[in-house]
């Protein structure tokens, strides 16, 4: 039992490890002369425009479907709410005692709340259950935190952000509805359900871009790692982490496991519940205002801290 454990954690933690320490070592000695910012700005983008839309279309056009489908999706939003309204608790009701004004709460509400499930679940999910567990995480991304980025964590940045930009619904709805992993979702679920003959090609040449959604992700997690965001306000910062990587997947826990037992969805919804802080919450700080250095400290320290906390869950889970 305990080797199948060790063989499990050096499977699926050491790779993410290595990866995102290759990042980071890459954000210290850039090679070739090249900007961190702008590698890491064209690494995303060619995971939003090619390598996600083609794990999506991959693993949603050939998966069999499930109620879980339905209750992953849930799990985030569940988890997401309910850390939010205690990080508003925490952070915004005695926001006199931290010390920080209106942009500092809101980086801490979205940095103790939306979870980096694109780049950290899709990786941990396929190591600890194999390749096609990726549909958890993409059900989990299109259907749960998509949706709240957008309409939850945009309105939480418009109304706290120092920038007097108003929001409206409509513009970030369509927005949502103009990404290409969201079109690539939708292609793949009308495939899979209406049986659609593709041919070869298309099925061979999207797992291939799919294949390089982790490493690249995990690559631009080590590249925007930066120590020295840390150093303001440490007790806040572990704070805001500490919901993220230990109270929301406990709450997730608490609500699933009672009703469904153990299972392998179960664990799913608990690990993804627990993923750090979302990378892509810096864009919603720095387009409304918001204190990007306490969301970018948060980013790390819930980074970092997930390299303990990810050993203990799959300890307790599996």
């Amino acid at each position: 039992m305990l080797s199948d454990l060790l063989l499990s954690l050096e499977r699926g933690v050491a790779p993410l490890i290595a990866l995102i320490a290759l990042g980071f070592i890459w954000r210290k000695n850039p090679p070739g002369g090249l900007s961190v910012v702008d590698t890491r700005r064209t690494i995303n983008a060619l995971v939003l425009y090619l390598f996600y839309p083609g794990i999506a279309y991959d693993v949603i056009s050939r998966a069999h479907f499930g109620l879980e489908v339905i209750w992953v999706p849930t799990s985030i939003w569940l988890g997401l709410l309910v850390a939010m309204g205690l990080g508003w608790l925490v952070f915004a009701r005695p926001r006199a005692l931290w010390g920080i004004a209106a942009p500092g709460v809101g980086a801490l509400l979205i940095a103790s709340s939306f979870g980096n499930i694109l780049s950290m679940g899709i990786a941990v999910l396929q190591s600890l259950f194999g390749p096609d567990a990726a549909r958890y995480a993409i059900y989990a991304d299109v259907l749960g935190i998509s949706i709240l980025y957008w309409t939850l964590g945009a309105g939480t940045a418009a109304v706290l952000g120092a920038k007097e930009q108003s929001f409206h619904l409509g513009t970030f709805a369509l927005t949502l509805l103009k990404m290409p992993p969201v079109w690539a979702f939708c292609a793949g679920l009308l495939v899979n359900l209406l049986a659609i003959p593709m041919p070869q090609w298309v099925s061979a040449t999207a797992h291939l871009l799919g294949q390089a959604v982790v490493p690249s992700m995990l690559l631009t997690v080590g590249m925007s790692i930066s120590l020295e965001t840390v150093k303001r306000s440490p007790r806040m910062i572990l704070a805001a982490s500490a919901i993220k990587l230990i109270v929301m997947p406990a709450l997730v826990a608490a609500v699933v496991l009672p009703l469904f037992g153990m299972t392998e969805v179960t664990q799913v919804m608990i690990l993804l519940a627990g993923m750090p802080t979302m990378m892509a919450t810096v864009l919603l700080s720095e387009r409304f205002g918001l204190d990007t250095e306490i969301l970018a400290a948060v980013m790390v320290v819930s980074t970092l801290g997930f390299f303990f906390t990810l050993p203990l869950m799959v300890v307790l889970l599996l």
